[in-house]
């Protein structure tokens, strides 16, 4: 069976790749969903130890809205790929 390959990036009109608004519960819930249906998330060597310091473990939601939680899970959990020339190893889930 051939699945659908989804891309995603936070990226301004302007071309800056940030968050250029505050990310809300909508936002949230709707990466939650897409990451959560996805066989894996693909990661250059940046993003992947920006993500691992935010969203990594149990804990990862600790502080945060609890409607930031379901987030967290689906990212921990996510089998994760990543490529890079200058990490020597990645241990999470990927």
């Amino acid at each position: 069976m051939t699945r659908p390959l989804r891309y995603s990036i936070n990226v301004t009109l302007d071309g800056c790749v940030d968050h250029a608004f505050e990310p809300d519960e909508a936002v949230h819930r709707h990466a939650m969903e897409s990451i959560a249906a996805a066989d894996a998330v693909l990661f250059g060597r940046a993003t992947y130890e920006l993500m691992e310091a935010g969203w990594r473990g149990p804990g990862a939601a600790a502080g945060l809205p609890p409607w930031m939680t379901p987030f967290a899970r689906a990212m921990d959990a996510a089998r994760k790929y990543v490529v890079s020339s200058s990490l020597p190893d990645v241990d999470w889930n990927a």
